[in-house]
Formats: C-alpha cells, sequence, structure tokens
C-alpha cells in the first residue's frame, strides 16, 4: 500500500461550504445527489463501466441514469497527482503538476474561484476498483493501460468520499487574482490558505500495516 498525496479541486463553493470538509470530508457527486446515501447501492456503483465513464465521457448522458450526465451520480472523486507526458518526437518529457491541474479544472478554464484541497489517499499499484478504501491510479500507464485522452491530468480517482482525516488543508484562489498573476507573467498564488487544525491525522500514523493474530 502507498499513501499517496493529491489535490481535489472544486469551483462554484462558498468558504463556509470549503470549511465543512474538515468536518464532513469531500463526498463524491453521487452522495450530494442523494443525501443519504444508500450503503448497498455502493458496490453496485463502484465498478469498471463507472470508473472508465468518470474517466472518459464524465459530461455524456448515462443511459443508465435516465439519460443524466453522467458525473451527476458519479461514485468516483476526482484528484490530480500530477504526471509525466512524453513526447516521443521532440525527445522531451512534460510536466504537468498536480496544482495546475487542479486549478485549471477547479476554475472550470479560468472564469470562476478555485479552492484546492490538499490531501492523501491509499493506493495498492494494481486495479481494485470494488474495493471502497482504495483509490484508483488511473495515471499509472502500467496498470490502466487502455487509451484515455485524459491520462495527462494524473488523476487519483477516490471512492465515496475523503475523509476528513485525509485532507491537511485548502488554498483559496480568486479569479481576479488568477488572472492578475497570469497576465503580469507569474505563477497563481493562493489569496489565503487554511489548515484543517480540527481532524486532520497525519499518514505516518498510520502507513504500517500489521497482520491480524492467529
Amino acid at each position: 500500500m502507498i499513501v499517496q498525496k493529491a489535490i481535489r479541486g472544486v469551483g462554484g463553493i462558498t468558504k463556509a461550504k470549503a470549511d465543512d470538509a474538515f468536518r464532513f470530508g469531500i463526498l463524491c457527486n453521487w452522495w450530494n445527489k442523494v443525501s443519504t446515501m444508500p450503503e448497498i447501492e455502493v458496490y453496485q456503483r463502484l465498478t469498471e463501466r463507472n470508473l472508465y465513464w468518470h474517466q472518459n465521457r464524465y459530461n455524456d448522458p448515462d443511459p443508465q441514469e435516465g439519460g443524466e450526465d453522467f458525473y451527476k451520480h458519479s461514485p468516483f472523486i476526482s484528484t490530480t497527482a500530477g504526471s509525466i507526458e512524453r513526447d516521443p518526437s521532440a525527445g522531451l518529457n512534460i510536466l504537468h503538476p498536480a496544482w495546475l491541474v487542479a486549478l485549471e479544472f477547479a476554475t472550470d478554464g479560468w472564469t470562476r474561484d478555485a479552492y484546492l484541497f490538499y490531501c492523501y489517499l491509499f493506493v495498492i499499484g494494481k486495479r481494485s476498483v470494488p474495493h471502497r478504501p482504495f483509490s484508483e491510479e488511473l495515471r499509472e500507464l502500467n496498470v490502466y493501460t487502455g487509451f484515455s485522452a485524459f491520462q495527462p491530468e494524473g488523476e487519483i480517482a477516490a471512492k465515496i468520499n475523503i475523509p476528513p482525516t485525509q485532507i491537511e488543508k485548502y488554498a483559496f484562489y480568486p479569479i481576479a487574482g488568477i488572472r492578475q498573476d497570469l497576465a503580469s507573467g507569474r505563477i497563481p498564488a493562493p489569496a489565503q490558505e487554511v489548515l484543517n487544525q480540527i481532524t486532520y491525522r497525519s499518514p505516518e500514523e498510520v502507513s504500517n500495516i500489521r497482520d491480524f493474530l492467529s
């Protein structure tokens, strides 16, 4: 098992909603839609098909959900750990930093304020779609070998919710500040960073695995 640090970009929310993540965690869109999550359906939704749609057909109408866009019912949560894209013709590796991928996603193409949530997830180096505690490292081409145009986004797909104990902080980026920084050739800087001093627990506390006694 690997403790993987990642960033979740979110736009269109209030500061109060961002603060709620330190108490309730970050919920998938399906849970937000149904309010009270039917636990019995969790493992019916954690499927290879839904993971594929989450990565590649996120905004498409889903026939299994009455034609509503898939993302409204997704049991997965997109985060990014960044990625390296190789350009063989130029002989170059192109870095896609996690913070930049998350910021562009959260601002919806530089059009709105954004919050970046810094968290950690658990990955195991193989597919584990039905197993809720483990996230899917969609950026890993040795595991997810099928082609995806979105692979350079460096996605780590969490499942159902990211617990508040795994969220270290959030950074707030107002769109006006982002545009000013970009126009001046500066790296966008957050206007505010807020540490989770309520529920966060360092991963060092849980990174060792011990078998049961027998």
